[in-house]
């Protein structure tokens, strides 16, 4: 079965990472949501996906250079004065729903991990008795080994970025190699980035294949067919319409 993740919540039904967006994707019938963390200048776990304000959220400037008591006064672009939230406030928000995680824990604006983000996150998790609910992404390999060094049992993907799988030096089976000397077991990519022979060359390395970015009808309905372990997308909607049509419902 292929799973569904609610990438930021909807984010082509809803504002991106807003509350909103988890209240109403929390009552789909989907497999996972997705979000990302970022961490404020005084410490505070926050969910935006930009490192840099002014995309989703007003204002510029990296979210990592200001305290929580000014992010949280942030609005988010689209929404009806909501403001950025805080992990905590987005576990409150799905929590109850019961379903499944998908936290994508990010980097600096530099690409620097943000010190001790990992044993912050899985700690706050652990707290919330919600560990086990969740999957680690990121596109950073060495973050995803410090998760698994903290969280051993957790789920883990290594998003592959598109510059990884340029040409000519396209070999997506020795970036396996790397995600399994990591301890990661599945890696994804970007829909768009898929060739033939992709799915046996993870099979070979027993790495499991996922995609991210599938965010239309033609794509979702690639990712059901190539027979993915998961995917995320913007439009859980159209992803569910889909797999009930295939006859795949849960």
């Amino acid at each position: 079965m292929t799973d569904i993740a609610s990438h930021r919540g909807g984010a082509r039904i809803w504002p991106e990472n807003s509350r909103l967006a988890f209240r109403n994707s929390a009552v789909l019938p989907v497999d996972f949501i997705e979000f990302d963390i970022h961490r404020s200048r005084d410490g505070v776990l926050v969910v935006h996906h930009d490192a840099l304000l002014g995309r989703t959220a007003a204002g510029e400037g990296a979210v990592a250079d200001r305290d929580w008591a000014e992010l949280q006064a942030v609005e988010l672009i689209g929404t009806d004065g909501e403001t950025i939230p805080s992990f905590d406030e987005v576990l409150d928000i799905l929590a109850p729903s019961g379903i499944r995680l998908r936290i994508e824990v990010k980097t600096r604006q530099s690409g620097e991990r943000y010190p001790g983000i990992e044993a912050q996150v899985v700690a706050r998790l652990q707290e919330r008795h919600l560990l086990d609910h969740t999957t680690f992404t990121s596109f950073d390999l060495p973050t995803l080994a410090e998760l698994l060094r903290l969280a051993p049992n957790a789920p883990t993907i290594w998003l592959i970025a598109d510059k990884l799988l340029a040409p000519p030096a396209r070999d997506l089976q020795t970036l396996c190699r790397k995600a399994s000397a990591a301890g990661v077991q599945e890696i994804a990519i970007r829909i768009s980035q898929t060739q033939d022979g992709d799915r046996e060359a993870c099979r070979c390395e027993a790495v499991t294949f996922g995609y991210y970015g599938a965010h239309d009808e033609p794509a979702i309905r690639k990712a059901f067919a190539d027979g993915v372990s998961a995917f995320t997308t913007d439009r859980p909607d159209i992803a569910i319409a889909i797999r009930r049509e295939l006859g795949m419902t849960r």
